[in-house]
């Protein structure tokens, strides 16, 4: 296993996309952090927890589904799979080195964004950036808490990740959850309100729309963390399947 995990984690690193999405991620966080304190000088006080939520920002999780969707993608794009597999004939420590490493990575860019964050935050205009305040967050005034806007992004790039195994398509991994949360859902969900209700069912039942009600508090959603974990888990589970099964 050992020797697994150093071989993906010299993988992870010399893939050039790692760096520019890595990057790119940083700065985007720190615009989205930024841009409400400075842009409206007269608006409400932020508080930490809201600038921190901004990590949980879909534009950003979109940045970090390029290294999740790469993890597998890479080297199925560029036929490198049978080699890991001939040097790893274990499949499930391959595929669990691949997500561990994704995790440690996320760890250590998350911890970054946080970090770009909180300098944004010591260095703003006096009062703009308060424990005290209420804040508000990039999709409304709920704020999310640390460790959720946490879990909700890992759970994106385990989607990213699980769809890259499931397709063997590094631009789906990729496009697929993007249009999904952004597009597809948005579509379910106005083709229930036409159909008086008969598809509610199936809209309380969507990941992202399920995820999103976990962050944001929403009420009308039962148990919407729960939705959006079994979500997470179930396409995981498929993926490791999937790839376990099927040849190389």
């Amino acid at each position: 296993m050992i020797s697994a995990l150093k071989y993906e984690w010299r993988r992870l690193w010399s893939v050039r996309a790692t760096w520019i999405m890595s990057v790119s991620y940083l700065v985007l966080v720190g615009l989205l952090g930024a841009l409400p304190i400075y842009l409206d000088k007269n608006g409400p006080t932020q508080s930490w927890n809201g600038l921190y939520s901004a990590s949980s920002n879909l534009l950003c999780l979109i940045l970090l589904s390029v290294i999740a969707a790469q993890t597998f993608g890479h080297e199925y794009r560029y036929g490198l799979i049978r080699l890991t597999l001939t040097e790893f004939p274990k499949r499930e420590r391959v595929f669990i080195a691949k997500l561990v490493l994704l995790f440690v990575y996320y760890v250590l860019i998350a911890t970054a964004g946080w970090s770009v964050l909180g300098v944004i935050g010591a260095t703003a205009p006096e009062g703009k950036v308060s424990a005290d305040a209420a804040g508000y967050s990039m999709s409304g005034m709920h704020i999310p808490q640390l460790w959720q806007s946490f879990v909700f992004g890992w759970g994106y790039l385990v989607i990213a990740f699980a769809i890259t195994v499931l397709t063997r398509n590094l631009a789906l991994g990729i496009v697929l959850p993007f249009v999904t949360a952004t597009l597809g859902e948005q579509i379910i969900t106005a083709l229930s309100t036409l159909a008086k209700g008969r598809m509610d069912w199936l809209v309380h039942s969507l990941p992202f729309t399920n995820g999103d009600a976990w962050l944001s508090g929403d009420s009308d959603l039962q148990q919407p963390g729960l939705v959006y974990l079994a979500w997470v888990v179930g396409i995981l589970l498929l993926s490791a399947i999937r790839f376990h099964k099927s040849d190389a």
